[in-house]
């Protein structure tokens, strides 16, 4: 029988290996080994849980998330310099308040014109067509759509209406759009 090497590595969150071993098993102890990896396996697809991988820790299985990589900054943010100081709540599975508002900036960054484009050295260039239209308008349906988004939200029971007023706040004194917000914050 042959030997089998097994290399343990811890991962962390973000997928980063940070640390290895390496083990040599002998032929005897491979075969158990063998054997209750095989165990354990069917364990899991008779449960289900094979491949329930969560990348962000949300509590949402990445096949069923629809935002496999939240935003799980702990307060909800409207870009780099607004914070609103409201907690980044779940709103479903695998979806934070932060997720759906980043969603939204990105959209209405497109609106105004905003443009990622790479140049030939990697380096992100964002420019603005001007042809879009004019910021203050599009800064106006932000704010509406955060209404409309804070609406649900407090309907849902999810946030207070205090929390509704901050976001809502928050989102009329934020530089949305603005062609230099192009990640999450």
């Amino acid at each position: 029988m042959k030997k089998v090497t097994i290399i343990s590595c811890l991962v962390l969150i973000a997928g980063l290996i940070t640390s290895c071993e390496k083990e040599t098993l002998e032929p005897i102890e491979s075969a158990e080994f063998n054997q209750k990896i095989e165990m354990q396996s069917s364990k899991l697809e008779e449960e289900g849980l094979h491949n329930n991988l969560d990348y962000d820790n949300d509590g949402c299985p990445n096949e069923d998330d629809a935002y496999p990589w939240s935003n799980m900054n702990r307060t909800v943010k409207f870009d780099y310099y607004t914070d609103t100081e409201v907690e980044n709540y779940l709103v479903d599975c695998g979806t934070t308040m932060s997720d759906l508002i980043d969603d939204l900036i990105l959209e209405m960054n497109y609106e105004y014109g905003c443009k990622t484009m790479f140049s030939e050295e990697s380096v992100l260039i964002i420019i603005k067509d001007q042809d879009r239209v004019e910021w203050e308008v599009v800064h106006r349906k932000f704010v509406r759509e955060i209404a409309r988004l804070t609406y649900r939200w407090r309907k849902d029971k999810i946030i207070t209406r205090g929390e509704r007023t901050k976001l809502y706040r928050a989102a009329k004194n934020s530089s949305v759009p603005n062609c230099n917000y192009n990640d999450k914050v």
